[in-house]
């Protein structure tokens, strides 16, 4: 490449890359975010809506963060079932109000699940 292309590329890389980013944080898809805060492995994830599809995850590390495409109609309720090391297992149902909303669980010290 020669040096007068060099600049020109690299903005339009640059551009490229600001607006990716943008998209992604303010034209979010409406569907389930699953975050774990909880400072251990968690295990066995499931993420059931009431059509009965059900989504699965084998681990989530901590600090990782599970981001699920999901359709779902407004007020379909949401299961998430989670597996801890100890073999506990913790469950929520949720049901958000709109579809275009994401629904964030967000799984806490102790295995705790809350809502955001």
């Amino acid at each position: 490449m020669t040096d007068r292309l060099a600049l020109p590329a690299a903005a339009a890389l640059a551009v490229l890359t600001l607006a990716l980013w943008v998209y992604l944080l303010l034209f979010q898809t409406a569907g389930v975010q699953v975050a774990n805060r909880s400072g251990a492995v968690l295990g066995g994830l499931t993420v059931c809506p009431a059509s009965g599809k059900c989504l699965h995850r084998a681990h989530l590390w901590p600090h990782q963060t599970w981001q699920i495409p999901l359709d779902r109609p407004a007020g379909e309720p949401l299961r998430l079932t989670v597996r801890e090391v100890g073999g506990q297992r913790q469950m929520l149902l949720h049901t958000p109000r709109t579809a275009e909303r994401r629904a964030s669980f967000v799984v806490g010290q102790g295995g705790r699940i809350v809502v955001q």
